[in-house]
């Protein structure tokens, strides 16, 4: 293999650990239900976890899965509610 094709894949290979979207409008524990399965029905979704506290949303992808920002905009209005924010995550281990 050339070198040129083992650094590409080893970026592509590279994991996104975490997705953080912060949410507006999340006052209860349906809406919390409700956004939990409109991010599961995702493909590339690995889990989610909802902090209601928090009004955030964290997606673990599947490995060598990508959900770019304007899909999760679009997830999270489908459920009812709007992105103030989005943060990607990267595991510290693989830089």
């Amino acid at each position: 293999m050339s070198l040129l094709f083992m650094v590409w894949l080893g970026i592509a290979m590279a994991a996104e650990v975490s997705i953080v979207v912060h949410v507006k409008g999340m006052v209860c524990a349906f809406c919390v239900q409700g956004i939990e399965k409109k991010v599961l029905a995702e493909t590339a979704v690995q889990s989610v976890q909802v902090s209601l506290e928090e009004s955030k949303v964290s997606i673990s992808l599947k490995e060598g899965s990508t959900l770019a920002d304007p899909r999760i905009n679009e997830i999270i209005k489908s459920a009812g509610y709007n992105v103030d924010k989005i943060e990607r995550l990267s595991d510290p281990e693989s830089k």
